[in-house]
């Protein structure tokens, strides 16, 4: 039963961190000087969600260290293809911790444990002390965790509201009966972001099958003679690296730690050090949601600054935006797209990392006020299924093709099992070329170059 009295909302620093970075990867907001802000501004955003909205007692940022833990001692290759850290990303860091310091936040940082096993420790020891605890993180690996006392907080997709995961979404989630058994899953399917090999052929609803009949790792390889063909050879083949990947996910609850959950209580903000960080990062919109109209950034172009009121909007123009949400609306708009000369299109996924990424719609469009929006399952394979219905005209070599940063969304296609074909036309490439001293997000150029305020996408 969760305890409003005494609320305990821990946050995953980096993997915040990571999502903040990304979701706004397609047209992140910079200052005037040409600073990428996006990191730093989303997570504001999320801080001030949970600060302002959801009445925290107690609270925590804990961020990763980078001494080796447990795992990487048990499997050397534990993390090791990631890529290095995007150079936006790395300079946000040092604002990101300055912000939790004129927030006044606990920041924990405990060196050869990674945040996941501090959180669940924290979270753990909460329980015994009659807390509620919210685990602040885009990580699925949390759903372990949850427990009558202990929930998911998951910011959303644009950083605006809260999505609260507890036992009976987790179980639903997984379609598992107890909220352990994410455990067993994660140790057949792996993890391509951390990774953990798993067992090769068994995806995520061949992995809650068998834990569903079998209720454990463990127990399903006692009764491997009960499976047949390449599903029995795999696992009696890689017995010993689907007990090493349950391992590698199992989130510890017995870190050493120099401070308890009551330690964590909530203080009042340094005002002073907040101010002068919004003026530098140029937030004249959070500033003046805090401190009232009168905050200014000093700045001549701020990030999120409001833009003039002569510019034109979506209640200005006509318009047909569609929402595509059956596979005979995706019949129909594939029809269309095949009888075009060319047409544009984008991707929106969770992160920038196009091999791994996941798939969250499609947009496309083929003349000036129309548009269409494809919204896609969260799990990979329904995704790819419905993205191989636009395989026609996507890989049509006499069709071209229009995009911004058109780069990331072939590989994205690609890693996805979708080559495009035709000419290929970037705008971000072109304004490169043609208006060198513009800022290349989208809503800068369409703001400068069409006299049109787009929508946020947070809206």
């Amino acid at each position: 039963m969760m305890n409003a009295k005494k609320k305990l909302f821990l946050l995953d620093g980096m993997a915040l961190a990571y999502r903040s970075h990304y979701t706004l990867m397609r047209n992140p907001p910079t200052t005037s000087t040409g600073m990428n802000t996006a990191t730093v501004f989303v997570f504001t955003n999320t801080l001030l969600d949970i600060l302002l909205n959801a009445k925290p007692t107690h609270l925590a940022a804990v961020f990763d260290t980078p001494e080796p833990t447990h795992r990487h001692r048990i499997f050397p290759e534990y993390k090791a293809q990631r890529a290095a850290m995007p150079e936006d990303l790395s300079v946000a860091l040092p604002y990101l911790f300055r912000l939790c310091e004129a927030f006044n936040l606990n920041v924990i940082r405990v060196p050869g444990w990674e945040a996941d096993d501090v959180i669940g420790t924290l979270a753990k020891q909460a329980e015994e002390e009659d807390f509620s605890t919210f685990m602040v993180t885009p990580d699925k690996d949390f759903g372990q965790l949850v427990s009558e006392r202990t929930v998911i907080c998951k910011p959303g997709r644009t950083s605006a509201g809260l999505e609260i995961q507890g036992i009976n979404e987790i179980l639903e989630k997984w379609k598992i009966d107890k909220v352990e058994q994410v455990i067993d899953i994660l140790g057949l399917t792996g993890d391509t972001s951390d990774n953990i090999p798993g067992v090769p052929g068994i995806g995520e609803k061949t992995a809650q099958k068998l834990i569903g009949e079998y209720g454990s790792v463990e127990n399903l390889l006692d009764h491997i003679d009960d499976l047949k063909g390449k599903q029995k050879e795999n696992l009696s083949t890689y017995r010993g690296q689907a007990l090493l990947s349950k391992s590698l996910v199992t989130i510890e609850q017995q870190v050493p730690l120099d401070l308890k959950p009551k330690d964590l209580k909530l203080r009042d903000w340094n005002e002073s050090a907040l101010k002068s960080l919004f003026k530098e990062l140029e937030f004249k919109v959070i500033g003046k949601r805090l401190f009232g109209n009168d905050f200014e950034a000093d700045v001549t172009a701020a990030a999120e600054d409001e833009t003039p009121d002569n510019l034109k909007t979506i209640q200005d123009l006509p318009h047909d935006y569609r929402f595509v949400d059956s596979q005979k609306k995706r019949q129909g708009l594939v029809q269309e797209l095949c009888k075009q000369k060319e047409f544009c299109f984008d991707i929106e996924t969770t992160e920038l990392d196009a091999k791994a990424c996941g798939l969250v719609g499609l947009a496309f469009s083929f003349k000036p006020h129309t548009g269409f929006y494809v919204p896609l399952p969260e799990d990979r394979d329904g995704a790819i299924e419905i993205l191989e219905e636009f395989g026609e005209p996507l890989s049509n070599p006499s069709i071209a093709k229009v995009g911004h940063n058109l780069k990331f969304d072939l590989s994205v296609l690609f890693w996805h099992g979708l080559k495009v074909e035709g000419p290929l036309y970037d705008t971000l490439v072109a304004a490169h070329l043609a208006v060198p001293d513009l800022r290349r997000n989208l809503d800068s150029l369409s703001q400068t170059l069409l006299q049109y305020r787009p929508m946020p996408i947070s809206d």
